[in-house]
């Protein structure tokens, strides 16, 4: 969060240049398996949460993803494999979270969603590695509730997760390291220092997703539809000051972030009751002075 800060402090340069880094890291075949999942998750976790990066500057990146997940898709005999396939379903996981949050800022500027159009996106989806399987259900179904109600793609399969946060396969992917469930940038659980990232953070419970109809959307936010360059001031159509919440608005915020689904926390799993690992938003922030 430090880092973030400094993002915030100066997107144009340092923002823009830690997401590229992170991008090259992970393009890279010069880097272990284990780095480049990592890097991956801090860049998905990163442009889903940094407010001041444009949508624009995201579609970019996205697809830059997407481009090497379609390269990797062209390596013949790839079958579903968890374990040998790792680095590629994380970037399919990554791609398939910004979009869970940016999806509809992209969708609503022409010419973002004609560039997120033309991304073979669907081609890499559906190959035979079968990453809609493989990334958390959490993930993966909102992603494609999302993609039904933009038309970004459809699937004939019907995927039917049972309110699963993960799943064995997930699991396998994510290894020891849990890499699976890796979100960086989940909220910062430190209060007092949580004030210096909100202004610039994006709450999930602030998205607005492709799902929602536009009578709900608040039409105030400063982005140019022709070209989606500018960055977003106010966010997701709050300002600064609204978000000066006290600790119990802090909290709120925190459990409303993520994409778990509501009944996560007990998963039924080859007919066994079992017990997943809690989302960082589910962590409450401690109120002892030493923490604050």
């Amino acid at each position: 969060f430090v880092m973030f800060y400094a993002c915030a402090l100066d997107p144009e340069n340092c923002g823009l240049r830690f997401a590229t880094m992170l991008a090259d890291v992970f393009v890279s075949g010069l880097y272990p398996p284990l780095t480049r999942m990592s890097s991956v998750s801090y860049l998905a976790s990163y442009l889903s949460r940094a407010r001041f990066l444009s949508p624009c500057f995201i579609v970019s990146l996205l697809k830059r993803l997407v481009d090497w997940c379609l390269e990797y898709c062209n390596i013949p005999g790839g079958n579903i494999n968890p374990k040998a396939h790792r680095v590629f379903y994380s970037g399919c996981q990554a791609i398939m979270y910004v979009l869970c949050f940016r999806m509809r800022s992209i969708m609503d500027v022409p010419r973002l969603k004609s560039q997120l159009l033309l991304m073979p996106l669907e081609t890499v989806l559906k190959h035979n590695l079968n990453p809609l399987k493989v990334c958390l259900p959490s993930v993966v179904s909102e992603f494609l509730q999302q993609s039904k109600a933009a038309r970004l793609f459809t699937v004939s399969e019907t995927f039917i997760f049972n309110d699963l946060l993960e799943s064995e396969l997930s699991r396998d992917f994510g290894g020891l390291e849990r890499l699976d469930m890796f979100f960086p940038f989940d909220p910062c659980l430190l209060k007092k220092s949580d004030s210096f990232i909100r202004p610039n953070f994006i709450y999930w419970s602030m998205v607005k997703t492709a799902y929602h109809g536009d009578e709900e959307d608040n039409s105030d936010e400063d982005v140019d539809e022709d070209n989606g360059d500018h960055v977003m001031v106010d966010g997701m159509g709050r300002s600064p000051d609204e978000q000066d919440l006290d600790l119990d608005e802090f909290e709120y915020s925190l459990n409303k972030m993520s994409i778990t689904p509501k009944n996560s926390f007990s998963c039924r799993l080859d007919g066994e009751l079992r017990q997943p690992m809690k989302m960082p938003s589910r962590i409450r922030p401690s109120t002892s002075p030493e923490s604050l």
